[in-house]
């Protein structure tokens, strides 16, 4: 989750596209107005870097888009944002023509200044549990080290003998990156102090650095066999892991998180963004979802969300353009899944059809929960998508119910869960009808009611009544199971004159009322 490494001597020289690939796609996040930008760090749904705005160099912050980018350099410095962590973000800027390190919480005036008394320039790369780590010069030499927050907090990790170091990942109680000694350049890890360093240069390696960490995991590179290679430690030297893609003339992790790493490889003479996932084998070219008209591609970052949804940030260089613009790849997880469900509301004891719709077929079975939150509905205990296929449907049956309740349907794999809102209304009459209207009196006329709704298992019970003597109601009629509406005879009486009949319908306290008239 951290940038190319660039250090200058003295002062700080500063929407998703429709592409996709295997559930990947792209943004380009470069912002109006932009010289270049670029993109070293992600946490959060917050990405951290920074664009050539106004003649310098500006630390950057984006929310997923271009339009969302805002400048949060300190006041009147030139800054870059080289990592971000719940919220807040560190690197450096220029102040009074030396670097210096610091971090921020999402705007201009929340920067903090880390730089050391004493120091001619710092950096910082790594950020969390309320420390920062990063370097120092020092009496002309670049010393490794720790912050708590203030400049004055500041832990000289530079172990004795070393000619440079420098700390670049930060995890939990450990600082990794590298220190010289011997004249070779050696990854390293620190547990808060000088003398805990750890030597993590792999055997045969004539240099490594580590880059990022995170989750015990350290990334970054080891130069073995004369090629730079893309390089995966978990806490000694012995544990380094060649994450070297065939095919590739050198490569390199910048960050970590989880089971996947980022970085680049070159590829044919030009770097590719990519991910790993532990090995070398299972390098993914992310170049390829990019337009033609880039020609290069870095991959500085990666995260990914609570719902298993994979982001990783760097940038790449458009030849249309000629310049480098801040992209984050994108892929769905692939586990990921849609809830939908035929109907919004439903009434009485009527069935509603489910539907789970996967992101992309499996080999093998996938084994979903449904639930709902109420004790009205009933949901298959486990809907199966079969291999080889993308959805499957399941029935939902609700109980009769007399008030109208809102209730949700769930869906359940892993981390994912899925809802849908369902609206369960009573079952009850919405018209009557009566054929022949009018009658003669002394002769039968059919009612018919109908319903919102089919009655269910059982079928429902209506109250029937009348307001006359001129003809014969029943006390009650019922709506047979699966239909939503029912017809019974009313008998009537011989009239001297015309009379109005009016029959009343009545299920979970809604009346429904029709009139017929009766001839002499």
């Amino acid at each position: 989750m951290t940038m190319i490494r660039c250090f200058f001597p003295s002062a700080i020289l500063f929407g998703m596209t429709a592409i996709s690939n295997a559930q990947w796609s792209y943004a380009n996040l470069h912002p109006a107005g932009a010289g270049e930008s670029y993109i070293e760090g992600i946490h959060s749904g917050l990405q951290v870097g920074y664009a050539a705005v106004g003649g310098g160099f500006r630390c950057s912050l984006w929310s997923g888009t271009a339009a969302s980018w805002i400048d949060i350099s300190p006041a009147g410095a030139q800054a870059i944002g080289t990592y971000a962590n719940l919220g807040q973000q560190v690197g450096y800027a220029g102040i009074g023509g030396t670097t210096h390190a610091g971090f921020w919480s999402g705007s201009s005036a929340s920067w903090v200044d880390l730089h050391p008394a004493g120091s001619t320039q710092s950096l910082a790369y790594g950020l969390g549990g309320g420390k920062q780590s990063g370097f120092a010069v020092i009496g002309g030499v670049t010393h490794a080290g720790l912050w708590s927050g203030t400049a004055g907090s500041f832990v000289d990790l530079h172990p004795t003998g070393a000619s440079e170091s420098k700390a670049f990942g930060l995890d939990g109680a450990q600082q990794s990156g590298s220190a010289r000694a011997g004249g070779i350049l050696r990854a390293c890890l620190w547990t808060g102090t000088a003398a805990s360093i750890i030597d993590l240069s792999p055997a045969g390696a004539t240099e490594s650095e580590i880059e990022a960490a995170s989750g015990g995991q350290q990334v970054g590179r080891a130069v073995v066999g004369g090629v730079t290679r893309a390089s995966l430690w978990t806490g000694s030297a012995a544990s380094w892991v060649d994450l070297h893609p065939a095919g590739s003339s050198e490569s390199y992790v910048y960050g970590v998180e989880g089971a996947q790493q980022a970085g680049r490889a070159k590829i044919s003479g030009a770097f590719h963004a990519g991910i790993w996932s532990g090995t070398a084998a299972s390098w993914v070219d992310l170049h390829n979802i990019l337009p033609t008209n880039f020609n290069e591609s870095n991959a500085q970052g990666i995260w990914h969300d609570a719902q298993g949804v994979t982001f990783v940030v760097g940038y790449a260089y458009n030849t249309t353009t000629t310049r480098n613009e801040a992209i984050m790849w994108v892929r769905q997880n692939p586990n990921d899944f849609a809830l939908s469900l035929n109907k919004s509301s439903v009434a009485g004891q009527n069935s509603v059809l489910g539907t789970i719709t996967m992101v992309e077929t499996k080999p093998a079975n996938t084994v979903f929960t449904t639930y709902d939150n109420s004790s009205l509905v009933t949901t298959p205990p486990n809907v199966t998508v079969l291999a080889g296929q993308l959805s499957r449907n399941f029935q939902i049956t609700v109980t009769a119910i007399t008030s109208t309740v809102n209730t949700t349907i769930y869906a359940t794999r892993g981390i994912l869960t899925r809802t849908q809102p369902l609206t369960l209304i009573p079952l009850v009459p919405t018209a009557l009808s009566f054929t022949p209207n009018p009658v003669t009196g002394g002769m039968p006329t059919s009612c018919r009611i109908v319903m919102n709704g089919v009655a269910g298992p059982g079928g429902r019970l209506v109250a029937t009544f009348d307001n006359s003597a001129y003809a014969v109601t029943p006390n009650s009629v019922t709506v047979p199971a699966g239909a939503s509406s029912v017809t019974f005879p009313i008998m009537t009486v011989v009239v001297t004159s015309i009379k109005y009949v009016t029959v009343t319908a009545r299920v979970s306290a809604v009346d429904k009322t029709g009139t017929f008239r009766i001839n002499p």
